[in-house]
């Protein structure tokens, strides 16, 4: 997705579109390790988009923070998908 037509979303809409891509990659967490990784991929970059759109400057600190436990969860470590995805 394009920066542009990111920043175009709402912070919440681009927070569902997040929580939407953590739901489906903890679906795939145990069975399907490598389409669990495609997934967490598409959802960083959704975080990092958000880092980039002027809208989250107050927020930055939420994503910095989600960002690190998607990116454990990516390396197998850290607090399972479907509680991250719990918290949304």
């Amino acid at each position: 997705m394009s920066q542009e037509r990111w920043q175009g979303f709402s912070m919440n809409d681009q927070l569902k579109h997040i929580a939407s891509e953590v739901k489906r990659a903890s679906l795939y967490e145990k069975e399907n390790p490598k389409l669990k990784n495609e997934i967490l991929e598409r959802s960083l970059n959704f975080v990092d988009l958000s880092l980039h759109d002027s809208k989250w400057k107050d927020n930055v600190r939420l994503l910095f923070t989600l960002r690190d436990f998607l990116a454990e969860s990516y390396v197998g470590r850290g607090i399972p998908l479907d509680r991250i995805s719990a918290a949304f």
